[in-house]
């Protein structure tokens, strides 16, 4: 198959865990595929790694730090530059801050927010047009079970934004399930505002995947707990497994055409309660749009 024939999708985070294993099945399926991610060493690693197991794979690297706002716009442009089309938009990278004390984006807003929302919120709009142009189009959101309060134990997502800085205080669960419950808000609005275009927006657990966890973690210890010990608890996931969910969601033909949906295991489920308050969402999309300067982007 020739380049200008293949299908293209885009991953964000796909130099490793279960977004390596996403490229990894993607390009075996035929599609030219993308990693955008922070680290370009890791990301050369990753497509030496594709290569090697598929020699016909076409794969290629985008720098984009998720963090950095000016870094995902640079992305974007790279991108269109190309003169791609795009038919596969995986919003994958993410991850919770460990410690006590809030970190900030480049941009000044607290890391896992701003990272796990804010950076895939901007970075989607700014390819909306591409995804357009080349419907039928899937954009898929990484969000987690963890964003419903009755999912697990411990506090649950708290959207709060006279906190969503870490002003009163700064908990790394809260934040991560807050930025979690973002993503489903996300993900059901921009389906909402895709109808009729032929692109659609769905959210995926990949569920609980100690090896993932894993490899973020800089301690021996963590490591060993996580990919020895948790990964053998019934509940757990491995790469593959949780890889299958985002293929689920962004191949097959089941979805083709459906959005507005939660996907866990490859099956649509039921998400929280307060996922499905539209008025909540498109507060966060409007609070969203202006924090990221889409505005002064459009008018330009």
């Amino acid at each position: 198959m020739s380049d200008n024939q293949r299908h293209v999708a885009m991953i964000t985070g796909g130099n490793s865990g279960i977004g390596f294993a996403t490229a990894t099945k993607l390009a075996a399926q035929g599609f030219h595929v993308i990693l955008a991610s922070r680290n370009q060493q890791a990301s050369a690693q990753a497509i030496t790694r594709i290569l090697a197991g598929n020699p016909n794979a076409a794969v290629e690297s985008i720098p984009l730090d998720l963090a950095s706002f000016a870094s995902v716009r640079q992305c974007v442009s790279l991108f269109q530059a190309k003169d791609y089309p795009l038919h596969i938009l995986i919003n994958n990278a993410g991850g919770s801050v460990p410690g006590k004390e809030a970190r900030f984006t480049e941009d000044g807003f607290e890391m896992t927010f701003g990272t796990n929302h804010l950076g895939h919120f901007l970075f989607t709009n700014l390819l909306l047009e591409n995804l357009k142009q080349s419907a039928p189009a899937r954009v898929i959101t990484v969000s987690s079970e963890l964003h419903n309060p009755a999912y697990a134990r411990g506090p649950g997502p708290d959207f709060d934004l006279d906190n969503l800085k870490g002003e009163k205080y700064y908990d790394p669960q809260v934040f991560y399930r807050t930025s979690k419950l973002a993503n489903m808000w996300f993900a059901y609005e921009l389906q909402r505002r895709l109808m009729g275009t032929g692109v659609t927006s769905n959210a995926v657990c990949p569920g609980f995947v100690p090896a993932a966890i894993a490899a973020r973690r800089k301690s021996s210890i963590e490591r060993f707990f996580y990919a020895q010990i948790m990964a053998r608890m019934p509940f757990a996931r491995s790469l593959e497994q949780a890889s299958d969910s985002y293929m689920v969601a962004a191949t097959n033909p089941r979805f083709e055409g459906v959005g507005g949906k939660f996907i866990v295991d490859g099956q649509e489920k039921r998400s929280s309660d307060e996922s499905y308050d539209e008025q909540k969402a498109r507060r966060l999309w409007e609070m969203s749009w202006e924090w990221c300067g889409l505005d002064e982007i459009h008018s330009s």
